[in-house]
């Protein structure tokens, strides 16, 4: 059974405290994610065998919808969990995951609707132009470090949206801007998103 990707977002710990510390914003943005009604998280990871797409819906405070597409898989590999029910699948066809399982994405789901924690310390860069529209961008990072290079040192920046205050993107590049981002995740807030468990899905049969 494939594990689930659900911890795939931890935000890095930054190293000194910036002088224009806008930590607690930071976290005010990933607060006020977790407490809306839903969101979503898409992003794209390199593999060996080519770009790997990965979208996972969240209903908190107990469902989430992981759905994970790429040219050398076999259709959609999806993760599920309604409650205290976990499935897993492919292309809609669902199996309902043993007990040793199921705690282990449970505990996983909590803990990315939980509380912010260990967001690490962030500095203000101000409005910010991403993706063809301005954001309040904050970034942890210490391009002052001793012997920094800035095409070496790594840096993550929240997006925010500035009329909502949610998250919109989390980006890691490097500081000199110049090669693709080694991640980037889109959050986006869909008002008709629904997770409901697969009826009639059998029982995953223990691996003897």
């Amino acid at each position: 059974m494939r594990r689930a990707l659900i911890a795939l977002l931890p935000l890095l710990a930054a190293g000194p405290a910036f002088a224009a510390d806008c930590s607690k914003d930071v976290a005010a943005a990933f607060e006020k994610q977790r407490t809306s009604k839903a969101f979503r998280v898409a992003m794209t990871q390199p593999s060996a065998e080519g770009p790997v797409d990965m979208t996972v819906d969240y209903l908190p405070p107990d469902r989430m919808l992981q759905t994970v597409k790429a040219a050398h898989m076999p259709g959609e590999q999806q993760t599920m969990l309604v409650g205290s029910r976990a499935f897993a699948g492919s292309s809609g066809a669902f199996e309902e995951l043993l007990p040793q399982f199921t705690q282990s994405i449970v505990a996983e789901v909590a803990t990315a609707v939980g509380p912010p924690k260990n967001l690490g310390a962030f500095e203000c860069l101000g409005t910010v132009a991403f993706e063809g529209k301005d954001f309040v961008a904050y970034r942890t990072a210490d391009p002052a470090a001793a012997g920094a290079d800035p095409a070496k040192t790594m840096a993550r920046t929240i997006y925010v949206d500035r009329a909502s205050g949610l998250p919109a993107y989390n980006v890691v590049a490097a500081l000199a801007g110049k090669d693709e981002p080694v991640l980037k995740a889109v959050y986006s807030y869909p008002a008709d998103l629904t997770i409901e468990a697969p009826v009639g899905a059998p029982v995953q049969k223990p691996h003897q």
